[in-house]
């Protein structure tokens, strides 16, 4: 994955947040909280994970 995929996945996590954080029902503020945890897991596998594992 190129940075700018982290950059973009960054970005996505940031943005369901802050939606999260304006959010009045809070059915939608857990469903903005889980994608934002989503983006985050994903951002936190792409960086710690070597794009050619060794054997």
């Amino acid at each position: 994955m190129s940075q700018n995929d982290v950059d973009y996945f960054t970005r996505r996590e940031r943005a369901e947040r802050d939606c999260a954080a304006k959010a009045h029902d809070s059915s939608a503020r857990y469903a903005h909280l889980a994608m934002a945890n989503g983006y985050a897991e994903r951002v936190k596998v792409m960086t710690e994970t070597p794009a050619f594992p060794l054997r």
